[in-house]
């Protein structure tokens, strides 16, 4: 009965969302055909070299008259951040759904059968998916109604996932509800760099984009506190993920109500130019078919035409993959390195690192627009305090619990920035294609990498590295009384010459050794920082908007 009543309340509010998308939608009877043409979400954009047919139209340009805007006119409105905490919150509702099990998943494991990192990888392949659709999807419907349509989905696939709170459903109901959440985000992580155009000035933007980006991260400290704190055995779990289900009606409520396309005059002169090129062709929107899918165009565009384009789109995919695999396997990091501890507390600490990382960086780039710098910056330092997690994860050093969480926040503090600087960097570079296409692009190519890298640091984690020998006589050993003795036998250990070095006092358990996935880690950031300092950026629609100072 009380399934039915949820399902009740999606329907009703999706009939009424439909009558005020509608009514705001249709064209007048009496309205002009350039008025009909002007009012409809999608408009002819032209890339140099391409037909009017083959790309889309940014959609931050899709605001009042260029011909009622000049430079002293832009303004800025208060309700900017209404929008930017609606966006935030439905992402970061997605991510705590995605995540819901990460710190428990023996109970999960128990209550299932099934291991939460699986429902983790079937989430991210559905994102990819998603990702793919997501650019003509929003193009036809536009930002409101498309965020609106997805929030209702990620509604109802919670629903599914929690059995509306009643019971556990079975495994494949959960599948199910983790398909629709899966195909639900994009809409809301492909969408800030659009957001930020749309609504917010040349000074706030980079900080816009990076509270929206990230907020999916508070959705993950989200599933560490709450999770561990309320699922403290089977009969939790389905009443923890009813929490979930409420907590996303809220939003689909909200967003239904208060969510709009676009303020009424835009805020910046690329946002105004956007507009001036969209009405470059004055053939009438109705005479110009749209191609079925117009993202595999923009992608080719975006890939192979874009200068500096897959600068930032390689430093963004290392970045969510390490900050993803990290999130799924926290638990096991800690146990590796400090024989246990809070699970919840540490892995929350992660995600709020992120998040204020992506703040305080983003303010300075704002200020600065040193992307490059700031980004190789982060990256360096995320190396280094990964080769410091590396010894501690290994198998024979002991180091202090306290320096190994510090380390594990501060690791989140300096990767988790480089994606909204990188989505904002890539806008910037890729100046004047859609918003859209550009953060779907870099969503797509980030959370397929992420799908495939989980499976791999698995793997990796089975093999083992030794680059310090033993010179326990010359080291006394201190024992800080968390890692347990483990029998070499029992793992696999491969020996890499050339990096012998005199071991510090404060390592123990001698010799000093890496586990791979966390080599793995290294490496990819490694090689993310080196191929990101060989780029240059031209930064186009910052220097657009300065030249209509």
């Amino acid at each position: 009965m009380r399934g039915f009543v949820y399902v009740k309340v999606f329907f009703i509010l999706a009939l009424v969302n439909g009558f005020i998308v509608h009514k705001n939608d249709l064209p007048s009877l009496c309205s002009s055909k350039k008025e009909r043409a002007r009012r409809r979400p999608l408009q002819p954009y032209l890339v140099p070299g391409e037909k009017s047919s083959d790309l889309l139209v940014p959609t931050s340009s899709l605001i009042s008259t260029s011909e009622d805007v000049s430079a002293s006119s832009y303004k800025l409105y208060a309700s900017r951040w209404l929008h930017l905490f609606l966006l935030s919150i439905l992402a970061l509702v997605s991510d705590w759904a995605c995540f819901a099990t990460a710190a428990v998943p023996s109970t999960f494991q128990q209550a299932t059968g099934h291991e939460s990192a699986t429902l983790i990888d079937i989430f991210l392949v559905s994102n990819v998916l998603s990702c793919f659709l997501y650019t003509d999807i929003s193009r036809r419907l536009g930002l409101r109604n498309s965020t609106v349509l997805a929030s209702g989905l990620m509604f109802f696939g919670c629903g599914l996932r929690s059995g509306f709170g009643l019971h556990i459903p079975a495994y494949a109901w959960l599948v199910t509800g983790t398909i629709l959440i899966g195909i639900a985000q994009p809409f809301f992580q492909c969408a800030p760099p659009l957001l930020s155009a749309t609504w917010f000035a040349t000074s706030e933007r980079s900080l816009a984009t990076a509270t929206a980006l990230n907020a999916n991260q508070l959705g993950i400290a989200m599933a560490f506190v709450v999770g561990a704190a309320s699922v403290t055995d089977t009969d939790k779990i389905a009443p923890y993920l009813g929490l979930i289900t409420l907590t996303a009606g809220f939003c689909f409520l909200a967003t239904t109500f208060l969510f709009r396309d676009r303020p009424p005059t835009p805020p910046t002169a690329s946002a105004a130019k956007a507009l001036d090129l969209s009405n470059t062709e004055n053939q009438p929107l109705e005479d110009i078919p749209p191609p079925l899918l117009a993202y595999p165009s923009l992608l080719k565009t975006l890939l192979f035409e874009t200068p500096g384009f897959t600068g930032p789109l390689v430093a963004f995919v290392a970045s969510i993959g390490v900050t993803n695999v990290i999130s799924s396997f926290v638990g096991d990091a800690l146990d590796r390195a400090t024989g246990g501890g809070s699970v919840g507390a540490v892995g929350a600490g992660f995600q709020i690192a992120i998040v204020l990382g992506g703040i305080i960086f983003s303010a300075y780039v704002d200020a600065t627009r040193t992307y490059k710098r700031t980004t190789l910056g982060c990256l360096t330092f995320a190396v280094g305090t990964i080769a410091l997690l590396g010894v501690a994860m290994g198998y024979d050093a002991d180091l202090p619990p306290q320096l190994v969480i510090f380390s594990m926040l501060a690791l989140g503090a300096a990767v988790g920035p480089v994606q909204p600087l990188n989505a904002e960097l890539a806008v910037e570079v890729a100046h004047p294609i859609d918003e859209n296409a550009i953060e779907a692009t870099q969503q797509l190519a980030g959370n397929l990498f992420s799908a495939l890298l989980v499976p791999i640091y698995q793997i990796a984690g089975r093999f083992d590295f030794e680059f310090i020998e033993d010179f326990s006589e010359l080291a006394p050993a201190t024992h800080y009384g968390f890692n347990a003795d483990f029998d070499d036998a029992t793992h696999l250990h491969h020996h890499l010459k050339g990096m012998i070095m005199p071991q510090p006092s404060w390592l123990t358990h001698s010799p000093t050794d890496v586990r791979g996935d966390t080599l793995l880690l290294f490496v990819l950031v490694a090689a993310a920082a080196a191929f990101f300092a060989t780029f240059e950026f031209d930064l186009k629609r910052a220097a657009l908007d300065d030249s209509a100072l």
